[in-house]
């Protein structure tokens, strides 16, 4: 068993042979095609490809990449022309039913990189009907990830479910800022607290910051409370009159984000507050695919923002 200083220091050697043997696997183009549509039965979840398209290629509309595994079980990914924008990406069985499900979709970025939603959706009955797992996190900007549209305001006509809160403050802190962010259920129960940095522009992952910041351990109120970060979201009182929640610290601050998730984060409200004291409001909405609408039966009826009982309070 290696320690935990131990096993930061290997990660980089882990990469590289992990990304060598990727890289051995992309060489063979057999294990890789596009597809025009993606086809799932609502009743056995079985995925069925159509209209393969050249490979490689350069879609002029949306288009699906499968990637064979050696397990016999394969990815789907939803990209939009280009490439770059993701809006789904599925495990498959070899049986062709599908595992689950994976939504990155851009929330927050500046100096500071990027904040994604991240929203894993589980089928397999191997997950025994396992919550909907949803984190606000920091990764990479070059992540494939879905952008938000903007809108003038949350929809009217729809009685909207509040699925989470989550929030995220920045600060001025070695490596160059400190992301932190933390989820609610929608009941202001606190679920889960990250601490990853930023430098450059880009994301700093979770395991350098605790080099620079040994005593962080996300599972302690001591770790909560020397970032602000309320026990328990106060959602009536937020609701009746946002204003920033977080509680003082020493650390210098950036930028305070709120985000009221609704429809399993299909809208959003987002309140920044600056140190000067700026509140400004927007509004986020994402799109909603076919094979979304498809499988909207099984996402609606499970719990959503909740982790595996042994997850606890996860850092990345």
């Amino acid at each position: 068993m290696y320690t935990a200083e131990e096993r930061v220091r290997i990660s980089p050697v882990l990469a590289l042979i992990l990304l060598a043997g990727i890289s051995c696997q992309l060489c063979c183009a057999r294990h890789m095609s596009n597809y025009g549509n993606m086809e799932i039965d609502p009743n056995t979840l079985k995925v069925q490809l159509r209209d393969e398209l050249p490979f490689p290629g350069s879609p002029t509309s949306d288009y699906y990449f499968r990637f064979q595994l050696s397990s016999g079980r394969y990815t789907v990914d939803h990209f939009a022309p280009g490439g770059k924008i993701r809006y789904n990406a599925f495990f498959v069985n070899a049986d062709d039913t599908i595992s689950s499900k994976t939504k990155y979709q851009v929330l927050l970025s500046g100096p500071f990189g990027t904040v994604y939603a991240e929203s894993d959706y589980f089928y397999d009955s191997y997950y025994k009907g396992q919550p909907t797992a949803f984190s606000t996190v920091p990764y990479s900007n070059d992540l494939r990830s879905e952008p938000f549209q903007l809108a003038s305001a949350l929809p009217a006509t729809e009685n909207l479910r509040l699925s989470a809160i989550t929030v995220v403050r920045i600060f001025h802190a070695p490596p160059e800022f400190l992301v932190v962010s933390a989820n609610y259920s929608p009941d202001g129960r606190l679920e889960t607290l990250y601490v990853n940095g930023a430098k450059h522009g880009d994301w700093v992952h979770s395991n350098e910051v605790r080099s620079l910041y040994p005593d962080l351990d996300v599972t302690t109120t001591r770790t909560r409370e020397r970032f602000g970060i309320p026990a328990a979201f106060p959602v009536q009182e937020y609701q009746r009159s946002p204003a920033d929640i977080f509680h003082p610290v020493k650390l210098s601050g950036a930028l305070d984000v709120v985000n009221f998730h609704y429809e399993r984060n299909r809208w959003v409200r987002q309140d920044s507050f600056l140190p000067d004291g700026t509140h400004q409001t927007r509004f986020l909405t994402y799109a909603k695919t076919h094979e979304d609408e498809i499988l909207e039966r099984i996402d609606s009826s499970r719990q959503f923002g909740e982790f595996l009982p042994t997850a606890g309070a996860r850092d990345r």
